[in-house]
């Protein structure tokens, strides 16, 4: 058994090894690199500021386009004129102007002029309209905006700019600086080339197979590490003859566990087996927390007016529509901060107490343990650039069930169940070092996971060369037998 354990190893080691070698050394340029994606905040910050006039109700803007209840909605400018972008249930995007209800058209003139008020950048450019993903917008997500405007701008930074063709919102945006680190780092690190990763389904199997048998890989080369440990060495570090065996045996038997821990919560972080529930609020509890849908014919005319009364003389970037409690509320973003509005009745925001009580229908069963504001992250809610909006209010429920709420959009933001606390420790505390004592400390943290990448790196590197030479022994040993086989036949004739 033990000798099988020793052989799989060696297969797999083979294999696995030039896969963790690039993990790893793509692990240096992760810590300070990741890929380009373009968050709904920054997206928001780049959109220009403008004050409402003369706005329609989304109700008359939306009246020939056959839809009422809508998953979300926002107002913003594009060029000076107010557009609606509204999502129906079924992920349809629907884009209006709201002056006039006209649907957005978006021309390659049109979209080289939105980019560049949204980037700041005059300079020439180049527009092309695609229709398929390319490398640097390789979500599925971004398919029903095709046919999707990438505009090539000839500035120092070589900006690309992805705008969509069905809302004029800008989509992505990368420089060459960032191109490049991707290829070193995030590309090879999450294997998001862009044929790949395309394929949910298939992206997903390929990270899930390949990390579950780099683990399988580790787990033998432990054992096979414990079984030769028994064994007396010749010398001091030197247990055996061949010095690439000797660096891959006593960096393996002092990194061994790390490697062992990283390859495991990197696995773990897909999720296999869906062995984690959603961290948003199911069909019931959405249905519990807004109280019904948000339907465009129930915004009258009255709770439009307020709205509109409510954000006279302000610029704003964006607004965006909610509903809590039967109540519609408008999220008001200018350059500076956000405002929140109750367009059902005027100067008047939920309290805690409201929202504790809304969790709480949820589930009678499961009564509420504890209500707190917080003003710093805790364990769960968290983000080591600080990007995450606070404060927000945590509801504890006695079944272990954390609610994060952000009371400036009435919002649930995070839900945290006990398999969640335990997938965030393996992935984000093994695999990225996020303990408080490290994650908050640098350059504590970045010394202390250089010095675990470069024996990962050693690790791997000598395993590369150790496999490189059992195919090597593997391919001359049939070599010779062929030989030895054709001499036989050659003398039988």
């Amino acid at each position: 058994m033990i000798k099988k354990i020793i052989s799989l190893h060696h297969w797999l080691g083979t294999f696995f090894s030039v896969l963790f070698l690039i993990w790893f050394l793509s692990g240096f340029v992760m810590m300070y690199h990741t890929f380009p994606f373009l968050s709904k905040s920054q997206q928001r910050a780049m959109l220009p500021s403008e004050q409402i006039d003369s706005i329609l109700s989304p109700k008359e803007v939306f009246k020939n386009n056959a839809i009422d209840s809508i998953h979300s909605l926002t107002l913003n400018f594009q060029l000076g004129k107010p557009v609606f972008h509204a999502i129906t249930p079924s992920g349809k995007l629907v884009s209006n102007y709201a002056d006039t209800g006209n649907p957005v058209d978006i021309s390659e003139t049109k979209a080289l002029a939105i980019a560049k008020e949204n980037l700041k950048i005059n300079t020439s450019a180049q527009v092309t309209a695609i229709a398929e993903l390319d490398q640097w917008i390789p979500r599925t997500r971004f398919l029903k905006h095709i046919p999707i405007y990438k505009i090539t701008f000839q500035n120092p930074d070589k900006t690309y700019a992805y705008l969509s063709s069905v809302t004029g919102e800008v989509l992505a945006t990368n420089t060459v600086s960032e191109r490049f680190w991707s290829w070193l780092g995030a590309i090879p690190h999450w294997i998001y080339f862009k044929d790949i990763r395309i394929h949910n389904t298939l992206w997903f199997q390929v990270i899930v197979w390949l990390s579950g048998l780099g683990f399988l890989m580790v787990l033998t080369g432990i054992i096979t590490g414990i079984v030769r440990y028994k064994k007396k060495p010749k010398a001091k570090f030197k247990r055996f003859k061949n010095k690439w065996y000797n660096f891959h045996y006593y960096f393996g038997l002092f990194f061994g566990t790390f490697v062992c821990t990283w390859i495991f919560s990197g696995w773990m972080s897909m999720t296999p087996f869906s062995w984690t529930p959603s961290t948003s609020l199911n069909k019931h509890e959405l249905q519990q927390w807004q109280k019904g849908s948000l339907v465009l014919s129930d915004i009258s005319p009255e709770i439009w007016n307020n709205f509109l009364d409510q954000t006279k003389h302000t610029s704003i970037q964006e607004s965006s529509f909610t509903l809590f409690n039967k109540e519609t509320f408008a999220i008001v973003y200018t350059s500076v901060a956000s405002e929140l509005y109750n367009l059902n009745q005027p100067n008047t925001l939920p309290s805690v107490e409201n929202y504790a009580a809304t969790v709480q229908s949820f589930n009678i069963n499961n009564p509420i343990k504890s209500v707190n504001l917080l003003d710093s992250y805790d364990n769960y809610y968290y983000s080591r650039h600080n990007t995450k909006e606070l404060p927000v209010i945590r509801v504890n429920t006695s079944n272990d069930v954390s609610y994060y709420i952000n009371p400036k959009t009435t919002k649930v933001l995070y839900k945290c169940a006990t398999k969640n606390r335990i997938q965030r420790w393996i992935y984000h505390g093994l695999h990225s070092l996020d303990f408080s004592f490290l994650a908050w400390n640098r350059p504590l943290w970045d010394i202390t996971l250089f010095i675990l990448l470069i024996g990962g790196t050693i690790v791997s590197f000598t395993g590369t060369v150790l496999g490189y030479r059992f195919l090597k022994r593997k391919w001359k040993k049939k070599k010779h037998q062929q030989k030895k086989t054709k001499k036989l036949n050659h003398k039988s004739l």
